[in-house]
């Protein structure tokens, strides 16, 4: 899949952004072009190579008809199994590079209902700070709206879960 410049993308772990521009770079000799994104409510910038980004997780946003599926979805029971901080971790990281929204979803309400009960570890802490910057910055740019309200959304949901 080719994306424009101007086009607003999400990036697992990052979140929502625009590609700025497209440039080719020359790294260790080879010569390969990039989509060069800034991200939304960050002064970040990062160059994925176009031939990489889909398998990579680079996406079109989502609709905003999906939305209410998205919200319903943070109220479905998840449950990532794993013995040890280490298998779990791994099985985030496995939905979160699916680049599926839902998937990420289902990771930002394990991690955060996880930490209700005790702390993360801090590999857990990680992914769930990146998890909700991802979450959380995609359907901010959706809806149009800040983070701040869509805190306030998922707040309404999770004080009933």
């Amino acid at each position: 899949m080719r994306f424009n410049i101007g086009e607003k993308l999400a990036y697992p772990l990052q979140g929502a952004g625009v590609v700025e521009e497209i440039t080719e770079c020359e790294v260790l000799g080879e010569t390969r072009e990039y989509y060069v994104m800034s991200f939304y409510g960050s002064r970040q910038k990062i160059s994925i190579p176009t031939d990489k980004a889909e398998e990579s997780g680079l996406r079109h946003l989502i609709s905003p008809d999906r939305l209410p599926e998205v919200y319903e979805h943070f109220k479905t029971d998840v449950d990532i199994k794993g013995e040890t901080w280490s298998k779990r971790s791994k099985l985030s990281m496995d939905k979160l590079r699916s680049g599926d929204i839902l998937e990420a979803v289902e990771v930002y309400k394990y991690l955060r209902l996880r930490e209700r009960g005790r702390a993360l570890s801090a590999g857990e802490n990680r992914i769930y700070r990146g998890v909700y910057w991802a979450v959380v910055s995609e359907l901010a740019f959706v809806e149009n709206i800040s983070f701040d309200e869509v805190d306030a959304k998922l707040d309404e949901i999770f004080k009933d879960l």
